[in-house]
């Protein structure tokens, strides 16, 4: 399945051309959406031709400019059901902790240079779009070799896409770039469920992760790595 990244290594928007036309997965950060569309137009793609958009959770840096995104398409709008509750609230919620003492520092010089808002346009899709409580699988069910994979720990909602191809685009279930150590993200709500979401990319055997945030790595890193998320204190 073909591929395209028109973000960057800080927020990556990924883009997949299915049997049905492009899928994106992801937004990006509130503003962001002109330099989308520049984006789409540096690899001669239309707005239009995005049939798909695959949200991996409700954060600011993923749902940002979701609204616009939505407004300029008729794409079908694919979300966990923990989404759209969330996507209400406007700004990403303050439960758990940091990973590390890096990822604290790091959390904390943001909100000093004021971006620790992570505030994004609040929007109602509960009408519009198509709600995956984990007993489904939409895309497959179109005939576009995509598996929905329930990946939470990050947040409640966060879910990834597994190609047939051996491609898992995990959203924020793993990170690889600073101020991240040994590929887990900065932030975990809940530290049992985020243990567990790697067990489940490990045993879905991919071939290569593609993150949110960061470079592709091999999931043979997800093996060498998991021991240590038993020694993760949230703070």
């Amino acid at each position: 399945m073909k591929m395209i990244n028109i973000g960057n290594r800080i927020a990556n928007n990924y883009l997949l051309l299915t049997p049905k036309g492009w899928l994106a997965i992801d937004t990006g950060y509130p503003g962001g959406f002109r330099r989308f569309v520049n984006g789409l137009a540096a690899h001669s793609i239309d707005i239009s031709d995005i049939n798909y958009i695959f949200l991996t959770h409700a954060h600011d840096d993923h749902a940002g400019f979701l609204g616009e995104l939505m407004n300029a398409t008729d794409a079908q709008l694919i979300v966990h059901t923990h989404f759209v509750e969330r996507l209400l609230s406007g700004h990403n919620q303050r439960i758990g902790g940091c990973s590390g003492v890096l990822a604290k520092v790091f959390v904390e010089s943001m909100r000093l240079v004021g971006k620790g808002k992570h505030e994004f346009p609040a929007i109602d899709v509960s009408k519009q779009a198509t709600i995956w409580d984990g007993t489904t699988q939409p895309l497959m069910e179109q005939d576009i070799p995509l598996k929905i994979l329930a990946l939470p720990g990050h947040t409640s909602d966060s879910i990834g896409l597994l190609s047939e191809d051996g491609e898992l685009f995990c959203g924020d279930a793993a990170m690889n770039g600073f101020p991240s150590v040994n590929r887990n993200i900065i932030w975990i709500e809940n530290l049992d469920d985020y243990c567990n979401s790697w067990d489940i990319m490990i045993k879905a055997k991919a071939r290569v992760i593609y993150p949110s945030h960061g470079k592709p790595f091999s999931s043979a890193d997800l093996d060498k790595y998991r021991p240590y998320l038993q020694k993760i204190v949230l703070r």
